[in-house]
This record gives structure tokens, sequence and C-alpha cells, in this order.
């Protein structure tokens, strides 16, 4: 976080004054360093790290995200696995829900995936046939 000296000397002077709300500081921030992680095994060992130093805290809100992050541990660990830019995970959401409008509703999920796969498969025949040319 990027503070002026001023707000930097405000903040360490309220937790000077409150140590619980320097360690709920800490703690909130720390999560952001998950998504440095190349390998899963060091994720993990991060992970349930920050969670068990939230253990002792009982801060309602920070469990309920410890929760939402085990919940969806398959999608983090695939993050570590490979670094998809979140520009491009946008984009392709934003594919198929132009997709789902367009259709004005699927009835088969089958065919719905298909006709995912092909869109993606055309938007990347055509990005390769742009730059050939």
């Amino acid at each position: 976080m990027h503070l002026s000296a001023q707000k930097k000397q405000q903040l360490n002077a309220l937790f000077a004054l409150n140590r619980r709300l320097l360690k709920a500081y800490l703690l909130k921030e720390s999560p952001d360093r998950l998504w440095n992680y190349r390998y899963e095994g060091a994720m993990m060992r991060y992970l349930h790290s920050w969670i068990a130093q939230l253990r002792w805290q009982r801060l309602k809100l920070m469990e309920k995200l410890a929760d939402m992050l085990l919940n969806h541990l398959d999608g983090i660990l695939n993050y570590c696995r490979t670094k998809v830019p979140l520009g491009v995970v946008e984009a392709v959401n934003g594919n198929i829900k132009a997709l789902l409008r367009r259709g004005r509703g699927y009835r088969n999920l089958n065919y719905l995936l298909l006709k995912a796969q092909r869109l993606a498969a055309t938007k990347a025949q055509w990005v390769a046939f742009q730059k050939a040319a």
C-alpha cells in the first residue's frame, strides 16, 4: 500500500494504541502474497500458516475469507501452476456471456461448451491469421 509519510505516521499511531488492529491489518494484507508463489507446496504452506495465525484472532470476516479461499483452493492452485493474466480471464468470461445472450438460452450444457470452444478456437485462429499477414 502506498501512503504518504503523514498517513504512515497516523497509521502507526493507531497501531500503537490498538495491537489487535495491527494484527488484523497485517492479516488483511498478507494474502496478497499468495499470487506470487510458483510452487503449490509453498503456496499451501503459506496459506495454512496464514489460517493458523487467523484462528487466534477471532475475526469473523477474515474467517469467512479463509473459508472462501479453501473452497476455491483448486482454482488457486491452478493459478499457481499456470499464471493466466486476469485480463484474459475477463475476456473469456465476456465472450461466454455474449454467447449466452445471443443464444437466448441453451438447454444442453454440452452444446454450450462446444459453442464456447468453437468461439475460442475461432478467435485464436483469427489472431494467428492477423499476425501472419
